[in-house]
C-alpha cells in the first residue's frame, strides 16, 4: 500500500513518468545534449532551493507529497556545486543561492559546533559526524571562493566535534548513521583533512590519517571490495552495499590518499574502479546494489551511485591514463540521463534526477533526491572539463606504450599426416550475415578455394527479424553466398548444438576458420585437428575485446591486427600472425576501420593458404601479456577520435 501511495499513481503525468523506461526503449529516444542535461539539473536544484523558506534546499521532491523540508547535509555539499555553475553558465545568481545555504547551515549548527543529521523537519538538535563532514567540506569551499571569514571557526567547531566522536580504531559510531561503523565514513574524514590547513588544525589531518587506515584495513586484496560499505549490519554480513556508499568510500579513500602521498589508497581505489567499470560494460548497466564480488543484487539503478561513478572513474582515469575508465564514465553519465525529464510538466520532475531507475526501487523510492541532481551535474562538469583538455588526457603515460607486439615475421611447420595430393578438410563457421565470410568467400572464389562446410549460426530469430536482417543486408546472405558457390552448407541454431557438432564430425576438419560465429564453447573448439583461426582488429596480446583499432588509434599506439587460436578466454588463444597497420592517411573511423578490416583477413587468408596449399601451419606463440580488455566505444570518445584523424595531419602542437 506504501508503495502506490507513494508512486501517485492517481496523477497522470506521475503514471506517466513511472513508464518512461518502457516507452524510451520500445520508441529509441535520442539522449540529450550535455549542456541540456547540465541545464536541466541546474534548474531543477534551483527549484529545490526556491521550495523552501530559510534558504536550505529541499532534500527530495516526492511524487506524492511534493518538496520536502531543507537538508543540512546535502545542502552543505551542494554549495561547491552551485559556486561551480555560477561560474560555468556565468550566472551570478548562483554565487548569491550558494550565499543563502551557508547562511542556513550557520544557522542550524549546534551549540556543540555538529550540525544535525536528517531533513530539518525530521531533526534539529540530533547530530551526525558524518554529515558535520559534509557541510564542513560546503563552508570551506565557500571560503576558498569568496574570501569569507566568517565560516573559519564554525569549521574549526565543527571539526574539533567530529574528532571528538572518533573512536581509537579511527572509525565513527556514536551519532553515525544507525550508531555503526561504516567504511564510507572516508568521505567525511576527506574533508576533515581538507580543511586542517585552512584553519591550523593538525588534530584534523592525523584523524583522517586514523580513519584511512581503519578503512583500508576493510579491503579484499582479491576482489577490491571494502567491506562495511553499506548502511546497515545486514548490508555488512551479506558483503554488499549500494553504489552510492561504494562511491562515498573510493571518493573518500583516493581523496585522503593523495592528501597523505600513499600508494596503497591509490592502488586499491583504481582496482576497484577498474572492476566497477568491467561490470558496468559487461552488464550494459550499472546494479543499484552489488555484492563484494561485483556482481547484481538489485535490479535497478541508483543513479547517484551512477553519476559518483562516474566522477571517480574521470579522476582515476587523470593518473593512469586508462580511456577505458572515461569510456564507462561517460555510459554511467547516459544512464542517468534516461531517467531526466527535460520537458515534464511537473516542476518537480522536469529536470530532477530521481533515486532509482526506474523510480520505483527501493531507494529513495518515488522521489528525486536533491544530491542525485547535485552529482549528475558534478559529473557533467567533470567530463565538460575531460573533453576540453582532451589532449593531454590522450597522453599515453602508461605501459601499453612498450606493450610487446609479436613478430610479423613467421615460421613455419609442416602438418604431419597430409598427402600431397589431398586438400585438406576445412570447417567455416559463420552467421546468417556476414561481412566477414562474404569478403572471405571472395578471396577464395578468386583461387578457387572451396572449405569443406559452411557452418551458418541462426540463433533462431522470429521470421519478421530474419526478413529485416535480410531487406538490410541482402548482399551478404551467407546462405545464398553458398548456394551461389556450390559450398556445402547447413543451418543451426547455434555452433555448440548437437547438430552443429555432428555435421563438424563429419567432415573431420584439419582446421576451422571464424568467420562471424558467436562464441565457441569447449566442445566445438575441441573438433578441429589444429584447432579454429580468428582475425582479431587489433595487436595482441595488448589490445582485447571491441573496437580495438579505434582504442589503439586514440590512445595514440600502434594500429594492427592480429590472427590467433580461438580458446575458451576472450581474445586470449595463442598468437599466430600479426601485422602492422599504416593508418596515416585515414581521416575517419570509417576509413580507420576499412583499412584495419581489409588486413586482417588478407592476414587470415594468408595463414589459411599455407596450411591448405602448403600443408605447414606458423608456429604460434603463447600470449604471456595480460594485456586489456576494451569494450564498445562511447560516441563522445568516436567523435574525438574522428576529430583527431580528420586533424591528422595538422601539427601535434596544435590543439584537436
Amino acid at each position: 500500500m506504501h508503495r502506490l501511495t507513494a508512486s501517485g499513481w492517481w496523477k497522470p503525468s506521475l503514471a506517466g513518468y513511472s513508464l518512461r523506461p518502457t516507452l524510451w526503449t520500445s520508441h529509441g529516444h535520442e539522449l540529450p545534449s550535455d549542456d541540456a542535461a547540465l541545464r536541466g539539473a541546474a534548474n531543477w536544484l534551483t527549484r529545490a532551493h526556491d521550495a523552501t523558506a530559510d534558504g536550505g534546499i529541499a532534500g527530495r521532491y516526492r511524487l506524492s507529497a511534493g518538496w520536502s523540508s531543507s537538508y543540512p547535509e546535502t545542502t552543505g555539499y551542494a554549495v561547491p556545486t552551485l559556486i561551480a555553475l555560477a561560474d560555468l553558465l556565468a550566472d551570478p545568481r548562483y554565487l548569491e543561492r550558494a550565499r543563502r545555504c551557508v547562511e542556513f547551515l550557520l544557522s542550524v549548527q549546534l551549540p556543540s559546533g555538529a550540525f544535525p543529521a536528517l531533513e530539518i523537519a525530521d531533526n534539529r538538535t540530533a547530530p551526525s559526524p558524518f554529515n558535520s563532514a559534509q557541510i564542513l567540506h560546503g563552508l570551506h569551499q565557500w571560503h576558498l571562493a569568496t574570501g569569507d571569514e566568517s565560516v573559519l571557526d564554525p569549521i574549526r567547531r565543527a571539526g574539533r566535534w567530529i574528532c571528538d566522536m572518533q573512536d581509537e580504531d579511527g572509525a565513527w559510531r556514536k551519532y553515525f548513521y544507525r550508531e555503526i561503523a561504516c567504511a564510507y565514513s572516508a568521505h567525511a574524514a576527506c574533508w576533515l583533512a581538507e580543511a586542517a590547513e585552512v584553519v591550523d588544525e593538525p588534530r584534523f589531518l592525523a584523524a583522517a590519517a586514523r580513519n584511512l587506515k581503519w578503512v583500508l584495513s576493510l579491503r579484499d586484496a582479491d576482489t577490491g571490495w571494502f567491506d562495511r560499505a553499506g548502511f546497515s549490519e545486514a548490508d555488512h554480513e551479506r558483503r554488499r552495499a549500494h553504489t552510492h556508499t561504494i562511491a562515498y568510500t573510493l571518493d573518500g579513500v583516493r581523496r585522503l590518499s593523495d592528501r597523505l602521498d600513499l600508494a596503497e589508497g591509490r592502488d586499491a581505489v583504481h582496482l576497484a574502479a577498474t572492476r566497477l567499470a568491467e561490470r558496468m560494460e559487461r552488464a550494459r548497466t550499472l546494479a543499484g546494489v552489488l555484492n563484494h564480488r561485483w556482481r547484481p543484487e538489485a535490479e535497478y539503478v541508483c543513479l547517484t551511485g551512477n553519476a559518483q561513478m562516474a566522477l571517480i572513474w574521470l579522476q582515476v582515469a587523470r593518473a593512469c591514463a586508462d580511456l577505458r575508465l572515461v569510456n564507462a564514465a561517460f555510459k554511467a553519465i547516459d544512464e542517468v540521463k534516461r531517467a531526466q525529464a527535460l520537458t515534464h510538466p511537473d516542476a518537480g520532475i522536469r529536470g530532477g534526477i530521481p533515486g532509482t531507475w526506474p523510480i520505483g526501487g527501493t531507494y529513495i523510492q518515488y522521489a528525486f533526491p536533491n544530491w542525485a541532481a547535485k552529482f549528475f551535474i558534478d559529473a557533467l562538469c567533470a567530463k565538460r572539463a575531460w573533453l576540453s583538455d582532451c589532449r593531454a588526457r590522450l597522453e599515453n603515460r602508461d605501459a601499453m606504450r612498450t606493450a610487446p607486439i609479436y613478430s610479423t615475421e613467421r615460421s613455419v611447420s609442416p602438418i604431419d599426416g597430409i598427402k600431397p595430393d589431398h586438400t585438406p578438410s576445412v570447417a567455416v563457421y559463420t552467421t546468417r550475415i556476414s561481412p566477414k565470410f562474404a569478403a572471405l568467400s571472395e578471396r577464395w572464389r578468386a583461387r578457387a578455394f572451396s572449405p569443406s562446410l559452411v557452418v551458418i549460426e541462426t540463433w533462431r530469430a522470429s521470421v519478421a527479424r530474419q526478413l529485416i536482417t535480410r531487406l538490410r543486408r541482402r548482399g551478404d546472405d551467407s546462405a545464398r553466398i553458398c548456394r551461389h558457390l556450390g559450398w556445402r552448407s547447413v543451418r543451426v541454431d547455434s555452433i555448440n548444438s548437437e547438430a552443429a557438432l555432428r555435421a563438424i564430425r563429419r567432415i573431420e576438419p584439419l582446421v576451422a576458420v571464424a568467420a562471424g560465429a558467436g562464441i565457441l564453447r569447449e566442445a566445438a573448439l575441441a573438433l578441429p585437428r589444429l584447432g579454429t583461426l580468428n582475425a582479431h582488429m587489433g595487436l595482441l596480446p595488448g589490445h582485447r575485446g571491441m573496437n580495438v583499432a579505434e582504442w589503439a588509434a586514440l590512445r595514440g599506439e600502434t594500429v594492427g591486427c592480429t590472427v590467433f587460436w580461438l580458446d575458451e578466454g576472450i581474445d586470449t588463444g595463442d598468437v599466430v600472425a600479426t601485422a602492422v597497420v599504416d593508418i596515416g592517411d585515414c581521416r575517419s573511423i570509417d576509413d580507420l576501420r576499412a583499412r584495419v578490416d581489409e588486413r586482417q583477413l588478407d592476414l587470415l587468408d594468408e595463414t589459411i593458404r599455407s596450411i591448405v596449399e602448403r600443408g605447414s601451419v606458423p608456429v604460434a606463440i603463447a600470449q604471456s601479456y595480460g594485456g586489456r580488455q576494451y569494450y564498445a566505444m562511447h560516441a563522445d570518445l568516436k567523435r574525438m577520435l574522428n576529430l583527431r584523424l580528420g586533424a591528422a595531419q595538422i601539427p601535434r602542437s596544435k590543439p584537436l
